[in-house]
């Protein structure tokens, strides 16, 4: 595959990535826009969560907790750059939890395997997360419920 081409999948690539978390969302509608782009044995990697394999996987243990904490997630590539079949896409991410606004930036590694995300290793601090919950109460319950439900499942953060 020449240069050219391989550079017009990947910015396609980007722009559809982009797209999925562009507008307010909901898990519903990011589930419907990035299942398709999994591979069935898709990696998951970024911190606070345990490594998650597989699109079931996605959705509950990074979707479902993810946007319970923040319903309305959204967020905005600001940078990306790739070489080969590996793609870094910087977001900014925001939301509101417990009825206040919220946010964290992230630089998403991806490997792409035939043009669907086979592993994604999240780079991001996750001091802003954590802060935001820990001054909001309304939070509690549905961290805590997240962090059970990891445990329970064996995982290590």
């Amino acid at each position: 595959m020449s240069a050219v081409a391989q550079g017009t999948e990947v910015e396609a690539f980007v722009e559809a990535f982009a797209q999925g978390w562009r507008a307010p969302n909901d898990l519903e509608r990011m589930m419907a826009h990035f299942t398709p782009m999994l591979t069935e044995d898709v990696r998951l990697v970024q911190p606070q969560i345990p490594t998650l394999v597989g699109r079931e996987q996605f959705r509950t243990g990074f979707a479902e907790p993810l946007f319970a904490l923040m319903p309305d997630l959204h967020g905005e590539v600001e940078q990306w750059a790739a070489r080969g079949d590996v793609v870094f896409v910087q977001l900014v991410m925001r939301g509101t939890m417990a009825g206040r606004e919220a946010g964290f930036t992230s630089c998403d590694r991806i490997t792409l395997r035939d043009g669907l995300i086979a592993e994604r290793v999240a780079f991001m601090d996750p001091a802003p997360l954590v802060k935001a919950v820990l001054t909001r109460p309304g939070a509690w319950p549905t961290f805590a419920r997240t962090q059970l439900a990891n445990l329970r499942l064996g995982r290590r953060a």
